[in-house]
Formats: structure tokens, sequence, C-alpha cells
């Protein structure tokens, strides 16, 4: 199994400029550390070294940030480099190696290079190779810092987004656009046919029109030639007017130039004149130049002569110097020669005669060769009989044995497809049957479901009940607590309010207190009422009735006389205030005549009520007072002797001697109010009970409210429960509708693989026999021409070429000994010649020293004397470049003479020019238009030929109605003057594209069809990894939590235009939406997520870096469960600063910074064998 063997860092990170070694073994390793120590880098330093350029995955801002930066003062290059050593003894990795070096080094600018096994390579070789074994960038077997939240947070798009990425669905996308992008040529090509057709049918149309046209436009151009002629005619004569009149301007002008050309030469002749003169005066003074430059050039050479022979001197004796320095080291290194030669001639003459020797048995071994080569060689030559004699076999079994390999290519091929459509109906099979087990334990959850939202509705009836009757009890007793409640605080304000007044009362002892004493005892005494409690009135008559009764209104009424007198000794033996009796039997009965005054309504007697037996009492009281309507009235009746009384309530006493004026006086009640004394006291008790009643009422409300509280809070629970059971039925019936899909899309795919499979088994049975046949026929072939001479002689040679093998072995030990003894003596010799040649070289040198000294002695004498010679000429030289200069003279003024006369004549000479050059222009304008005049008028009389006319044709202005003519003619320029010839082939041609038409659309069809093919693959495809997914997150999912967590799609008809959701119940809980739980439980769902993405293509070890940072302990121990259950399969290496990772971790390393370096040291558990870290 491939997987990361070691790691060697240096200059990377938070590593130093110095190698870090961090060896690596299969299974679990925990990587673990203070933040801020460096622990991460290591996984960094190993996708470094495996290609990775993004510089945020690797948590820097740029790649060049990677070089380790706190050692800034370190001398040398500054590069970071990572090595990952992978162990490949099983050769996933395509490389012929058990371990594959891949190194990645940058240096200080950036520039990156990798090597593969200590060789340069390039980085999209080693993605290449990664890739091959599963095991690169982009497989998912990295998870950085950060990258579960970011996966937590995925859409339902970028979930399936991700599993598209995982199992390479481009290449169907590849395959898809291709054939989109051929069926689009496809549809252009028959789109281009049918437009063809189209515009061939229209133009069969047309033909007919335009042969029609034909015959108008040749008379149109007819008419149009002969007025053109007439036009070119008047043009004609018009050229020939400006013809000559240019000729004219062209004859003076160049009359003009050949005036100023004659001038100008003879200006130019003096010129010429003058300039020898000032040549002639140029060469005397260039003599005098040339002199001096002569003179100067012999000074410099006699200078660097004088000069080379003082520096050769010197350099003769510098020279001389080593030479003597040197001729005693040579005759030293001669002396040490010859001793090491004499050992050496010594070691040559052993080996020699060792040679001797072994070259002897060689010689030997050479002729046993020979020997057994002939034979050999005979043996041979009877094989090539025999082999001849076979090629025709060979060649017909050739033929059978070629047809044999294509049957079974084809048979092989089509048992890879019979197994892979067995492979998916039993994948598919299983898959059914799982979705079949899933239905049934889904119906069975739905049977639950119902049965658990039918308890839960019951009990909720029952405790809504018994939660109404207990509102409904409670309601009762606050409804009688507060009526009680109510009737206590009046009780309590009444009793209060009655007792203060019954002591004010009793306190005044007026008349009320004794008619109120007398009451207790009112059926004893025989008091019939009171005389207010005995008459009633209607309300309009109250004022004047209180005004007139005043005195009288609470007077006690008694039958008789007696029972007065009775009572008048009762009150004064109880010592009781004043009272008023009136006894019935002596009121004397009169009629009141009433007088006749306007405004009198009547007696007020007959608008008093009373019973019938105390009529007498209103005749008393009210019976001779007269009731009128106004003051007036009622005072004029007073005036009269009666009594009279207003509405108003202003009584007139007879005669007017007093007058009484009721507003709105009340009848107190005081005798009621004191007779309550004993009622009031009676109240005060009774206040007291109902007080003991409502604390009663009120513990019994409590006891109500804690039984309705028990029974809402099991209310709530079970309405929660039957929310979530709810909830948890109506996902469930997509999902039991989903899977009933599901299966019904499995028997489909089920039952075209299966007949798909029994074509194939059918192909394979036609194959197979084939396969037979030809094997039959090989055979046939192979007995029939089956030799045993071929076998004896492969027998013999065989025996021949062991024993050839043997002598073959011993001649090389004895060559190799041979070889070994020659290459002694050839260093040997070697070395002899080299000190020979050594001692010969320093020979020679010595003699050639001296030599040398002699030459260089000679040769300073020489230069000595030749020195003096050439300071002699020297001198001579420096006299006569002073005699030169003394001898200048002076022909500057004479060339300042010429040059003024020659600036005059030149001056002269460009005016000319200027003037003869512009009327060149001008004639060569004249000429153009002269040529182009010609030119014109050749062409018109050209036109009046062709058109069979003359320049001398009688002309008009025709230019409105060639126009016109033009214009008709030009509307007429489509015309096809071939129009029956061309209706013909156009015709043809027709009938051809329709054939090319019907062939297009096959071939857009099988496209079609091709496509339709490739959406299947990819689905089916997608399918199986979303199935596998799906799977592993449900197992997952439930090790880890005991909750469900599963995968659906969000529109199954089209599932890549549409996401994935991701659904988690964990337990006790309702299902949501991953995107819509906790930020602990959201880090657990993609957790799982991405150990389920795994599975889709297992890497051969995985990167984790810190992936359970959020997780709570419990979760951290599951999840360091299923990895090391994983970690049998994979490697793992994962930095974690969990404890229940480190524990089930086989290698720990931790990280610690010292320096700003981060430093490596391991613990390893004791069952694993040691590893050694640097």
């Amino acid at each position: 199994m491939v997987h990361v063997k070691k790691v060697e860092i240096f200059g990377f990170k938070s590593f130093g400029f110095k190698n870090t070694t961090v060896q690596f073994e299969p299974g679990l390793v925990s990587i673990s550390g203070p933040n801020g120590s460096g622990k991460s880098n290591i996984l960094d330093a190993i996708i470094f070294a495996m290609g990775e350029n993004k510089p945020k995955i690797m948590r820097v801002d740029k790649l060049r940030s990677l070089i380790h930066d706190i050692e800034g003062n370190r001398r040398g290059p500054k590069m970071a480099r990572s090595s990952v050593h992978f162990d490949n003894s099983d050769r996933k990795i395509p490389v012929d190696s058990d371990v594959v070096e891949i190194t990645r080094e940058m240096d200080a600018n950036g520039e990156n290079t990798y090597y593969l096994n200590k060789k340069k390579t390039n980085r999209s070789h080693i993605l290449d190779l990664l890739d091959m074994a599963n095991a690169g960038l982009g497989q998912l077997n990295a998870v950085q810092q950060g990258t579960v939240t970011r996966i937590s947070e995925f859409t339902s798009e970028e979930k399936r987004k991700t599993i598209e990425d995982l199992i390479g669905l481009s290449y169907f996308d590849e395959k898809k656009a291709e054939s989109v992008k051929q069926l689009d040529e496809a549809d252009r090509r028959l789109e281009i046919a049918l437009a063809k057709m189209g515009e061939i049918k229209k133009r069969i149309d047309e033909l007919e029109e335009e042969r029609n046209q034909k015959l108008r436009h040749d008379i149109l151009e007819r008419e149009l030639n002969r007025y053109k002629a007439i036009a070119a005619a008047n043009k004609l004569k018009v050229i020939s007017g400006q013809k000559e009149s240019k000729e004219s301007t062209l004859g003076s002008v160049t009359s003009e130039i050949t005036t100023f050309d004659e001038e100008r030469s003879v200006l130019r002749t003096e010129i010429g004149t003058l300039e020898s003169e000032k040549s002639k005066l140029m060469t005397e003074a260039n003599d005098y130049t040339k002199a001096k430059s002569s003179l100067d050039a012999e000074i410099a050479a006699a200078m660097e002569q004088y000069e080379i022979d003082n520096s050769a001197i010197s350099a003769s004796k510098k020279r001389i110097e080593q030479i003597n320095s040197r001729i005693p080291e040579i005759q030293k290194e001669l002396e040490e020669i010859n001793t090491a030669r004499s050992d050496i001639d010594t070691q040559i003459l052993k080996i020699k005669d060792s040679i001797e020797e072994t070259n002897t048995k060689k010689n030997k071994i050479n002729s046993d060769l020979e020997s057994i080569d002939s034979q050999r060689n005979k043996i041979l030559d009877e094989q090539s009989q025999a082999a001849a004699k076979k090629s025709e076999i060979d060649e017909k079994i050739r033929t059978l044995t070629n047809q044999l390999n294509d049957a079974k290519l084809k048979l092989s091929k089509l048992q890879h497809e019979q197994e892979e459509s067995k492979r998916k109906i039993e994948l598919n099979t299983a898959k059914l049957e799982g979705l079949e087990h899933g239905i049934e334990e889904l119906t069975s959850s739905k049977s639950k479901l119902e049965s658990m939202i039918k308890n839960h509705n019951a009990t909720i009836v029952e405790l809504k009940s018994r939660i109404k009757n207990l509102q409904l009890k409670k309601s009762k007793i606050v409804s009688d607590m507060d009526e009680w409640g109510e009737i206590l605080e009046k009780s309590n304000k009444a009793a209060t309010r009655y007792e203060s007044k019954i002591k004010t009362v009793k306190g005044f002892m007026h008349e009320d207190y004794t008619v109120a004493k007398l009451k207790e005892d009112a059926e004893k005494l025989g008091i019939e009422g009171l005389v207010y409690e005995m008459i009633s009135w209607d309300k309009q008559y109250e004022r004047p009735i209180l005004a007139v009764s005043s005195d009288w209104i609470k007077a006690i009424i008694v039958k008789d006389f007696a029972t007065l007198l009775g009572i008048a000794e009762f009150a004064r033996s109880r010592k009781l205030p004043k009272l008023k009796i009136i006894p019935l039997d002596a009121i004397p009965k009169f009629k009141l005549k009433l007088p006749k005054e306007s405004g009198v309504i009547g007696v007020l007697a007959d608008f008093v009520r009373c019973k019938p037996a105390y009529s007498e009492l209103k005749t008393f009281l009210f019976g001779n007072i007269v009731l009128t309507k106004t003051r007036e009235s009622a005072y004029n009746v007073s005036q009269s002797g009666y009594k009279a009384v207003t509405l108003d309530g202003e009584y007139f006493e007879a005669k007017g001697g007093t007058v009484v004026i009721d507003i709105d006086s009340k009848i107190s009640k005081l005798t009621k109010l004191i007779s309550m004394t004993s009622d009031v006291d009676g109240l005060f008790q009774s206040i007291n009970a109902v007080k003991k009643y409502l604390l009663i009422k009120k513990n019994s409300i409590k006891k109500l409210d804690d039984a309705i509280q028990s029974n809402s809070d099991r209310l709530s629970i079970s309405e929660q429960s039957l929310a979530s059971v709810n909830e948890n039925y109506s996902h469930l019936k997509p999902r039991i509708e989903s899977t009933l899909a599901m299966k019904e899309q499995l028997t489909k795919r089920i039952s075209d693989l299966t007949s798909r499979d029994k074509t194939i088994e059918s192909e394979v049975l036609t194959t197979e026999s084939q396969v037979e046949s030809l094997l039959e026929r090989i055979s046939i072939v192979e007995d029939n021409y089956a030799s045993g001479e071929q076998a004896r002689i492969a027998n013999e040679l065989s025996k021949i070429n062991l024993k050839k093998a043997e002598i073959e072995k011993l001649y090389t030990t004895i060559a190799n000994e041979y070889r070994d003894k020659s290459s002694q003596l050839t260093t040997l010799e070697t070395q002899d010649n080299r000190e020979k040649s050594q001692s010969n070289r320093l020979n020679d040198e010595e003699r050639s020293l001296n030599l040398e000294k002699e030459e260089l002695q000679t040769k300073i004498s020489e230069l000595e004397v030749q020195k003096e010679s050439k300071n002699e000429v020297l001198v001579k030289l420096r006299e006569k470049e002073q005699d030169l200069i003394e001898t200048s003279g002076s022909s500057i003024g004479q060339l300042k003479e010429f040059d003024d006369k020659l600036k005059v004549l030149s001056e002269k000479d460009r005016e000319l020019t200027k003037q003869i050059n512009s009327l060149e222009r001008q004639s060569d304008s004249l000429n153009r238009d002269l040529r182009d005049l010609t030119e014109n008028e050749n062409k018109l009389k050209q036109i009046l030929s062709a058109f069979g006319f003359d320049k001398d044709m009688e002309t008009f202005d025709v230019e409105s109605i060639v126009q016109g003519l033009s214009a008709e003619l030009a509307s007429l320029n489509a015309l096809n003057a071939k129009a029956p010839e061309t209706y013909l082939e156009v015709s043809y041609g027709y009938r051809s594209m329709s054939t090319r038409k019907n062939s297009l659309e096959e071939e857009r069809n099988s496209i079609v069809k091709f496509i339709e093919d490739i959406e299947k693959d990819k689905r089916q495809t997608f399918l199986d990894a979303f199935d596998k997914v799906d799977k592993e997150i449900k197992l997952i999912f439930n090790k880890m939590t005991g909750g469900n967590a599963w995968l659906e799609l969000q529109n199954e008809d089209d599932i890549f235009n549409s996401g994935i959701s991701y659904l988690i119940q964990f337990p006790n809980k309702p299902k949501r939406e991953s995107t819509s739980i906790s930020g602990g439980e959201k880090t657990l769902a993609a957790i799982v997520f991405v150990l389920a993405l795994q599975k889709l293509k297992p890497s051969p070890f995985y990167l984790f870096d810190e992936v359970d940072a959020h997780l709570d302990a419990p979760n951290s121990e599951r999840l360091s469960n299923i990895l090391e259950e994983r970690s049998k399969e994979s490697q793992f290496i994962m930095v974690s600063l969990k404890d229940s990772v480190v524990q089930k971790a086989k290698l720990i390393y931790g990280v610690f910074p010292k320096n700003g370096v981060s430093n490596v040291v391991t613990y390893k558990d004791k069952r694993m064998p040691s590893v050694r870290n640097s």
C-alpha cells in the first residue's frame, strides 16, 4: 500500500534552515502541539512537495512567504525545500522503484524546481503520477483548516458539484460537448442543405421571369449604345479644344527653359576654372601635411622601437633570475623519479610472468570453444533445414493464431461486458433489495408513526379535557370567590358605614331613634307602619307631597287610640325622645270642595296611593290640600281660605300665613338604619366566616393550578412529540414516494441490463464456439506437421549450449583475471612511462633553460647596442621636425579669396537651377495633361468606332436620355441570358439535394442517440456514486451519533440542474437540513460528509488538519474510532489536540517552537517498531 514514509523539510515556513526529517508509518499518525508551534506546517510541506500552488491553501499570502524568514541574518541562499518519500512496493505509483521520492525546491525569486528520485522533472508529470495512484491534490485526501467549515456551508448545488468532480463526470460532459458540437455541425449542414433547397426552389421560380425580361434588356442596350456614341462625340470636341490650348502653352515654356539653361552653362564654366585654381593651391598645402605626418610616423616608430628594446632588456634579466632558481628544483625532482622507476620495473617483471601463465590457460579454453562452436554450427544447420520445412506450416498457424487472438479479444470484451452487466445487475438487485427492505422499514415506520399520532391525539384530547374540567372548576371557584369577594368588600364597607351612622344617630337620640326602637317590637305594640311606608306617589308629585307632609312623613300608624296610649306609655318607660302617632280610627271622613280658580289641578290626596284600609291616612294628610300648577294660582287659592301647594313644592297655608318650599328634600331612613344594629353585628360575624371560606378556596385554586400545570406540561410534551411525529410522518411520505420511484427506475435498469445480458450471452457462446474451432484447427495443423527431429535437435543444442556456457564461464573468469593483470601491467607501465616522460621533460626543461639563459644574455648585449643607435636616429628626426615647422608658409588667405568668388557664382547657379526646375515641373504637368487628353481622345474615337459612328456625326444633349436608359437597364442587370439551360441544371441539382438531406437527417439522428446514451451512462454513474455516499453517510452518522442522516435528490427528473439535500436527524430531535442546524452539529455533519466522499475514490493516505476542533469530547471519541478503523486500509496523518485521537494513534509527534523555529519530538506506541527522527 502506498503511504508517506518520510518527509524532509528545509527552510519551509516555521522550519529553519536545517534538515528536519519526520518518519511515518502506515495507520493513524497524530501530530500535536501548542497553537502557533508549526504542527500544521508539516502537512503544508507534504502538499507543497506534491505540487500545491495555491497560497491560500497553505495559509500564506504568496508562495515566497513559504520561505523561512525568522533567521534573517543567515548567510547562504534562502530557499524552501520539501521532500516526500512514498512507499511504492505495490507499484501503485507507476515508477519502477520501491521508494518514490518527490522533491520541490523554491528559491528566493519564487522559482520552483521538481525532482523525481533525484532527477529533475516538471510539476505536471508529478501530478499525473499521483493521480494514477488516487493520491493527487484533487482527491479530497488533504483536508485543511477551515475546509470542514466551508463544506458545512455548502449549498445543495455545491454538494452535487463536489460529487461530480470526485467521480469525474466532466469526462461525460466533454464527450457530450464534443457530440453536441458534431450535432451542431450536422444541424448546420442540414440547415444549409434545406436552405439551399429553398433557394434552388426559389431560383427555379425566378428563371422563367428572367428569360422573359431578356429581350427588353437587349433593346435598351442597343439604344443606350447609340446615345453613348453621341455623348462621346460631344466630349471629343471639347477635348480637342483643350489639347490645342495646352500645346501652345507647352511651346512657350520649352523656349524659356532653353534660354535659362544656356546662361547656367556659362556660369558653371567660370565656377570650374576657379575650382581648378583652388585645387592646385590645396595640393601644395597637402604636400606639407604629408611630409609632416610622415615625419611624425617615423618619430613614433623610433620611439616605439626604443621602448621595445628597453622593455625586452628588462624582461630578459627577470627571466634569467627565474631560470637560476628553477634549475636546482629540476635536479631534485630527477633524483626522486629515478628512485621510483627502479621499484616500478621490478613489479612489471613479476606481472609479465603471471600474465604469461594466464595466457596459456586462455589459449587452451579458446581451442575448446572452437571445437564446441563447430559442433553447435552443425546442429544449427540441421535446425535451419527443419525450420525451412516448417515455415509454411508456421505461416498457416500464425494466420490461425491471429484469427484466434481476434476471437479471444472479442470474447474477452464480451465476457468483460457480461461481467460488468452482471455486476451492475447484482449491484442494482442489491440496491433494489435494499430499497424494498427500506420500503418495508419505511412502511413499518409509517404504521408506527400513525399509531403514535393516534395515541398522541388521544392523550392530547384526554389532557385537554382534564385541563378544561379543571379550568371550569377553577373558573367556577374563582367566580364564586369574586362574588364572595365583592360581597365581602361591599359588606365590609356597608357594615363599617352603617356602624358609623348608627353610632352617630344614637348620639343624637331624635325621633328616628324612637321609631327604630319601637319598630323592633312593632307587632307586639300594634304598629301598622310609618307614613312613608304606607303611601306612594308618582315622581312628578313628590315635591308637593313632601312639602305638605314633612312633619308627618315619619309618624307611626296605629289602628286605634288605645294602641296609641300603649305606645306612648312604652316610649315613656324607655325614655325615648319625641314621636308622632296617627290612630286611623280617629281620622274624620270629609271631602274637600275645590275652589273655582284657574290653574287648580285637584286635591292632593287624589294623587297619593295607598291600600284601601289606609285611605283615611291620605285624607288626613292630603285631603284638605289643593294642588295647583303655578305659584300665583296657589297663592290665590290660599287667600280664599284653602291650603295650596304647587307642583314645584311651594306650600301656602290658608290665608297666606306661612309658606313652605320643598326644593329637593329626601326622606331620611334613619329608622331603618338604627334597626339594623343587630344585623350589622351579625354581618361582621358573617364577614369573618366568608374570609375563612375564601382562604380555603384559595388553597383549592392553588391545588387546581398545580394540577392544570402538570397536565399542561404533559400536554406540551405530547404536542411536541405529536409535532415531531407529524413532521417525521410528513417527511416520510416523500421518502416513500422517492424510494418507490427509485425502485421503479432500478427495476427498469435491471430489465434493460438483463435483456442486454442475454444478447451478450448469445454472442459469447458464438465467440467461444469460434475460439474452440480455431484451437482445434491449430492443434490439427501442429499434430500433422510435428516432427521428432526438431525435439532431438533442440535437445542436442541444449546440451552443447550448456557445455559452452560452462566453458564461457571459465573463460570469463580467466579473461577477467587476464584483464585485471593486464590492467595492473598497463597501470605500472603507464606510471613508468609517466615517470620516464617526467624525467625526460625535466631534462629537456633543464637543457632548455640553460640554452635560454645563454640566448638571453646574448640578446641583452645586442639590445643594448641597438638601443644606442635608435636613440641617435630619434634625435635626428626631432631636428627635422623643427625645420618643417619653421618653413611652413601661409596659403590660408588665397584659399579664402577663392571661396568668396565661388560662393557668389554658386548662388547665381542655384537661382537659375531653381527657375529651370520650376519651368520643367510646369512642362511635365502640361505633358501629363496632353497625354491624358490624347488618351481620352483615342478612347472616345474607339467608342465611336465600336458603335459604328465617326467624330463628324450630328450631336445634341443626350445626358438625360442616357441617365434614364441607364437606370432602366440597371434595374434589369440581374437577368440571366442562359435561363432555359440553367433551369434544367438547377432542377437536376434539386433532386440530388433531396437525397443529401435524407442522409444528413440519418447522421443527425445517430448523433442524438449517442448523446442520449452518454446522458444515461452519466446519470447511472452519478446515481451509483450518490447511493454509495448516501450509504456511507447513514453508516458513519449512525456510528457517531446514533441518529439518522441521508441524502435526497431535490429533483430526480433533472438531477444535474438541481441540488442534493443533506438531511440530519439527531436522536430525540426532528430532522433538519444540514445548513439549518447549530454550529457544532454542522461541523459533525460536514465531517461525516467528507468521510463519505472519500469512499468514492479511496486514497492511500489522508491529511487531516484539526478537523475535530469544533467537536465535543464524545463525538471526537467516535470520530477517532472511525479513523482508527479506516487506518487499516489507508494511512491517516492527523493534526489534532484531542486526547481521543492521540490515544488511538500508533505514532505520535509533538511540535514545539524554540527561537522562532519548529522542533519535532516523537512518542511511539511500544507495539510499533522504532522510528528515528532528526
